[in-house]
Formats: C-alpha cells, structure tokens, sequence
C-alpha cells in the first residue's frame, strides 16, 4: 500500500513535503565538507558544533592551514557555535537576529561613523558598541544600514526587505509621516577589526557568503536535490548525498578541465564534458572513442589533466 509519510519531513508553507539539508562549504575550493538531512522543525544551531568538527577534519585532510573562517547567517546564531569556532582555533561571521539590544546599539552610532560599504552603492557600515551576551571573548558586531524610500518598502509581514527595518521606523514610513527609512543587516565576529577599511572587507566578504546558495540551486535543479524519493530517512540521505557528491564532482572537473574561471552549473559541465556524443571505432586491434572535432580537443586536454594529477598523487 503506498504511503505519502516521510520520515523526518514536514510539509513547507506552501504545503510541499520537504527536508532541509544543513551544509558545510569550502569556499575557496567549492566543494561541500559536511552535510546532515534534517526537517524545518529541527534547529541547525544543535547540529551545527557536530558539522564543525567534521569540516575542520575534512580542511585539514585536505592540507590546508591557518586559521579557518566560518560565515553562516543567523540560523546559526549562538553562543556554543561560535564557542566551538573558537576552541578550533578559528575565526567566525555569524548572523545576528534583530533585537532591541541591537536596535539601541544602532541608534548609539555617530554619523561620521558609519562608512561607505565596498560595492554596494548607498550602503554604509559600522562597528557597533554591542556584544551578544556569554559569546567568546573579543566578540564584535558589524551593522550595514541601506535607505529605502517609502514605495520600496512594503505593509506585507512577508517582506523580506520590511522585515529589516525598524519596527517603529517602519511604521513612520509606512504611515506618510517619512519618506525614506534604513534597512539595517549584522553579522557578530571574534577578528580583529580596527581600521575602516579591515570593517568595509569583512562586511563585503560576508555578503558575499550568499554565493553558497547557488550550491542548493545547482544541486536541486542539476542533481536532483529538489526531490526526495523515498519514505526512509537513511535513503533521502544516500540521495542527498549523491547529489552533493555530484556537486563535488562537477567542482573538480572544472578544476582541471580548460572551461573558463567562473563557475559553471552542473548541467553546462555535463552538455560540454560528460554528455558528448562519440563513434567506437577499431583500429589496429585498439577500441577507441571518437569524439567530434568540437569536443575532441576540450575532452583529450581534461583526460590529460586527470592523468597527471593520478600519477602526481600516486
């Protein structure tokens, strides 16, 4: 008898059945390090010092050294993530949930101390008078406000934008009484920020962060990920862990094969390297792959590239 029950999955407010994949990104290196298969209700903060762990081993695995920097948004917004971060030995940018605290703090800025963002026109940034309560030592708060005016600013709860201005400042716009208002966004982090130009790169870098949710884009639309087809938990995390690998699969070929610097989709990897039609021919006894000539140089220069990379690992 056949069942819509799922384990460990919810129905999303759109009424989909749906899981959610946590996951731990290098991204220098663009590949996923760590990932665990859970469902809305549960708290990503919970599994978050787990997935830490596992990330810093993978790094290290890998060779690599120094510190490590961690940037999540503030579903990971406590005190044990951070607390964990810096046992490790590494730095952390951590969203931070608007609060009261925090909007006190932002009200507490001289103007001549907010500073012009790095590529982001009309955005400014601050270093805040402000710590979260029992975070690590050293602990800071950077804030970016942006001005809006009034007809970009939306009456709806939904509101992504809405939702990142003050609830008494908002309510002035949306009443006619202001014509614009600030849209503030902040991030907690344990580096050492004194000079204006050390709080504009980080603010920068951590905006950047949101890059990593092409992974999600890519594996739902290119690996299946937007699917889950089992009624098992332990098969949705095989599945989801095909796609992250396939993710990681396309990661490293573009490493080695000559298809430009920027990233590509899994699907552009799959049209220009993977899916090539070819003939089997025979010669001199040797069964060969003929690919056409608009694939043949692109193909044979990746071969070679995996093959020396084989041999230098060896």
């Amino acid at each position: 008898m056949f069942s819509t029950h799922k384990e460990q999955v919810i129905r999303s407010y759109k009424g989909e059945i749906a899981g959610r994949v946590h996951a731990a990104h290098w991204a220098q290196a663009g590949v996923v390090l760590a990932a665990d298969l859970l469902d809305g209700r549960s708290d990503g903060r919970t599994h978050a010092p787990d997935q830490i762990d596992r990330a810093v081993e993978a790094v290290r695995a890998a060779g690599a050294t120094g510190r490590i920097l961690f940037q999540g948004d503030s579903g990971y917004y406590a005190g044990r993530v951070a607390e964990r971060i810096v046992a490790g030995g590494g730095l952390f940018r951590l969203g931070v949930p608007r609060g009261k605290a925090l909007w006190r703090a932002v009200g507490a800025v001289h103007e001549d101390d907010w500073i012009d963002a790095v590529d982001y026109p009309g955005a400014q940034v601050a270093l805040l008078n402000y710590a979260p309560a029992d975070w690590p030592d050293g602990t800071r708060v950077v804030a970016r406000r942006v001005l809006y005016d009034a007809e970009q600013l939306s009456a709806n709860p939904r509101s992504r934008r809405s939702r990142t201005v003050g609830k008494d400042q908002l309510a002035l716009v949306l009443d006619g009484i202001e014509d614009t208002a600030y849209a503030y966004s902040f991030f907690a982090t344990n580096e050492d920020l004194d000079l204006d130009e050390e709080i504009a790169q980080a603010e920068w870098e951590f905006r950047r962060r949101t890059k990593v949710e092409e992974l999600f884009r890519d594996t739902a639309h290119g690996a299946g990920l937007s699917h889950l087809p089992s009624g098992s938990h332990a098969v949705n995390s095989m599945w989801m862990w095909g796609a992250l690998l396939a993710y990681n699969l396309s990661a490293w070929l573009q490493m080695l094969a000559p298809i430009g610097t920027a990233r590509r989709r899994i699907a552009t990897v799959r049209r220009l390297l993977i899916a090539r039609a070819a003939r089997l021919v025979t010669t001199a006894r040797r069964h060969r792959l003929r690919f056409a000539p608009a694939a043949r140089e692109l193909i044979a220069t990746t071969l070679a590239r995996i093959r020396a990379a084989v041999v230098l690992d060896a």
